[in-house]
């Protein structure tokens, strides 16, 4: 099957540096100095277009294989991903509800965090956040936890993993919901 030439062209932000050096991509942040590596596939040859524009495509002699299109559109859209959320980071919101639900943050060494969650009187567990996750106001969390990563597949994760400590009960309005997400309160009929 033979692949059509395919190329991608990428818009890069104001506030990012871009340094590729043998295949090896750095994106950097200019204003937090945050930074990421990725690594462009071999099949691939990018061309700076003008200072921010950026374009990827298939080398000639790889056009044959049709599993190049299928690598080529997943490395692009990795690429797209990891550019915003280096340049603006994913947002993500944690909400616990219920009687007796709560959450305790503290701020261990190297940036990271370790919550403590409280549900009743009886369940506690805890649950420390892997590194490259900010809690947005960590001493007054007890509730609503606004959490900021520039990983979007990460921060999903986290919320993921956090979420599987309480799932929210179809009846009552308890358990963790994420991003703001309410479901319906089903009618209990006798």
């Amino acid at each position: 099957m033979r692949v059509k030439v395919k190329k991608r062209i990428i818009n890069l932000p104001i506030n990012i540096n871009l340094k590729i050096e043998n295949f090896m991509c750095i994106i950097e942040n200019k204003d937090t100095k945050v930074n990421c590596n990725i690594e462009i596939p071999f099949f691939l040859e990018y061309i700076f277009l003008d200072n921010f524009i950026l374009e990827f495509k298939i080398i000639e002699s790889f056009m044959i294989f049709s599993a190049s299109k299928m690598m080529f559109y997943t490395f692009v859209s990795k690429f797209k991903h990891l550019v915003k959320g280096i340049s603006e980071s994913y947002r993500g919101v944690i909400n616990i509800q219920g009687l007796g639900y709560s959450v305790a943050v503290t701020k261990l060494p190297k940036n990271k965090y370790n919550l403590f969650f409280r549900f009743g009187f009886k369940d506690k567990y805890n649950y420390i956040m892997p590194d490259y996750i900010k809690i947005e106001n960590f001493e007054t969390v007890k509730t609503k936890m606004v959490i900021y990563c520039s990983s979007l597949e990460l921060l999903k994760q986290v919320q993921i993993n956090i979420q599987r400590l309480r799932y929210p009960k179809a009846f009552k309005l308890q358990g963790i919901y994420l991003n703001d997400t309410y479901p319906k309160i089903k009618k209990f009929i006798k």
